[in-house]
């Protein structure tokens, strides 16, 4: 599929803290249920890391899911963790799932091969070249170990971009709907996912589109 639409990096709507009170506010539950039971489909950690934790719906939820995992949630915006950090104690996960201010795109801090899964959501889209993110997300995964992403699709026309930021965030604030706009903008197509991660050993069959706006790379390393 062609795009006229080029990718444009997101430009800097809000202060770090009104991006995070603004993200907590919206209704990402549908999305993220989805993530996790698609998730489940396959082996899951014990270790975990979710690389650009937001607010740390994902994890709680998949904690609350499966009780054999722990998890290490991972954000370069302090602002989204301090809120992480309220709702993982709310949820009373504490002891399984441990927060880190750090950088997705290098995590110099990490070894290789630290974890048996690494996850992540909508992250990539964030990043100014988001093949530094999934080379940091490869060589985290043990041998044997699985890669989970999942992120935007960007649409092809500007016109589907309003369809989808109607459709999915109509109810939403302007503010909400903005950002939702920003980041269909600076998503990747599925053919430029799949070139990048063909150039990093991962097989195009590996990252299929899995809903109207959505891909997913699923792989496990060798």
């Amino acid at each position: 599929m062609t795009t006229e639409l080029q990718r444009i990096p997101e430009p800097r709507y809000l202060t770090p803290q009104q991006e995070a009170l603004e993200y907590h506010a919206m209704d990402h539950g549908e999305v993220n249920q989805r993530f996790v039971v698609d998730l489940r489909l396959g082996p899951v950690g014990p270790s975990v890391m979710d690389l650009g934790c937001g607010t740390g719906a994902i994890a709680i939820e998949l904690c609350r899911q499966l009780s054999g995992i722990e998890v290490i949630g991972i954000d370069a915006a302090i602002e989204m963790l301090e809120i992480a950090r309220r709702e993982v104690e709310g949820a009373g996960l504490r002891e399984r799932i441990r927060l880190h201010h750090a950088d997705a795109r290098t995590l110099s801090a990490y070894a290789d091969a630290t974890v048996d899964t690494v996850i992540s959501n909508s992250l990539l889209h964030h990043l100014d070249i988001p093949q530094r993110g999934l080379e940091t997300a490869i060589r985290l995964i043990k041998p044997g170990g699985r890669l989970f992403i999942r992120d935007l699709a960007r649409p092809s026309s500007v016109v589907q971009v309003e369809q989808l930021v109607k459709c999915y965030t109509g109810e939403e604030s302007v503010t909400a709907q903005q950002l939702f706009r920003q980041s269909l903008h600076a998503a990747m197509t599925l053919e430029e996912i799949r070139d990048i991660a063909g150039g990093l050993g991962i097989q195009a069959e590996h990252v299929q589109m899995t809903s109207d706006r959505h891909w997913t790379l699923d792989w496990t390393r060798p």
